[in-house]
């Protein structure tokens, strides 16, 4: 059952999905919605989709899996926020483009972490991927990174683009580079990137000051690891001259990082 009414406009669907690198569909969406004052607009109802064992206790609080749309009052737009399916994931895209089409939605914007052997000291890039050509053309002076090859199986950002060209929906999927020790946390400059961008492609005016709070104290954490772990700052050190790292040394670097359980920002 799908539940919620209509809308006027011609909004843009802006679409953030968990388990993501870093989750920062979701923590794009979360902040948005903080804001701008988000409103519930409608939902998919979980039933056939999610399997029991999608239910997650975190600190003693059960969370269910969620697929829920939020609005904008004054602004042109309509989030997304949704666990990914466990099952039926084709019906369950068309599920969301029939809602999308009923807001008469003229575009999709995806968010996904893309997680990169990188220091969390480089500047986040962003990559971008569409499936229709105009849309890649009126994004063409936003300092994207439109020159991606890739062969592989796709995830749900991706099935939704091709889902959404089926229906001659214009769709572009977002890539924020999150480096690899980061993954399993969060990544505050990430969000940030991300936020900046749809700052100036809706005129959102969104204060990002909470964000710069979070990547100082990222930053200022990470460099106390660093000064007392040697291991780990060597680590750092070679990704910053580009010199990569083993799968042993990648991994140990995770490993140590986990340790902290305040690097992630939050």
């Amino acid at each position: 059952m799908i539940e919620g009414t209509s809308r006027s406009g011609s909004p843009f669907l802006i679409v953030g999905w968990s388990p993501d690198g870093g989750e920062v569909g979701w923590r794009v969406l979360d902040y948005l919605n903080k804001h701008l004052s988000a409103r519930e607009l409608s939902e998919i109802e979980p039933s056939g989709f999610f399997s029991l064992s999608g239910v997650q206790v975190k600190n003693n609080v059960i969370h269910f899996p969620q697929s829920k749309f939020y609005s904008v009052e004054g602004k042109n737009l309509i989030f997304f926020k949704s666990n990914q399916p466990g099952s039926k994931g084709y019906e369950f895209l068309n599920r969301v483009l029939d809602i999308a089409v009923r807001f008469n939605v003229q575009g999709v914007y995806t968010i996904g972490g893309l997680v990169s052997m990188m220091a969390h000291t480089e500047e986040r890039r962003m990559t971008a991927v569409f499936n229709n050509p105009e849309l890649k053309k009126s994004l063409a002076d936003c300092s994207l990174e439109m020159d991606l090859d890739y062969q592989g199986t796709p995830s749900m950002n991706g099935f939704l683009l091709w889902a959404a060209k089926n229906r001659n929906i214009a769709a572009v999927s977002f890539w924020v580079n999150i480096p690899f020790y980061l993954a399993e946390g969060v990544d505050p400059e990430a969000d940030k990137t991300v936020l900046s961008l749809l700052n100036r492609r809706f005129d959102l005016n969104v204060d990002l000051k909470e964000l710069d709070q979070a990547i100082e104290k990222q930053d200022e954490e990470m460099l106390r690891i660093r000064k007392n772990n040697l291991e780990v700052d060597g680590y750092i050190t070679k990704l910053e001259k580009n010199w990569g790292l083993t799968q042993e040394e990648a991994g140990k670097l995770v490993q140590e990082i986990s340790k902290f359980g305040n690097y992630s920002g939050s």
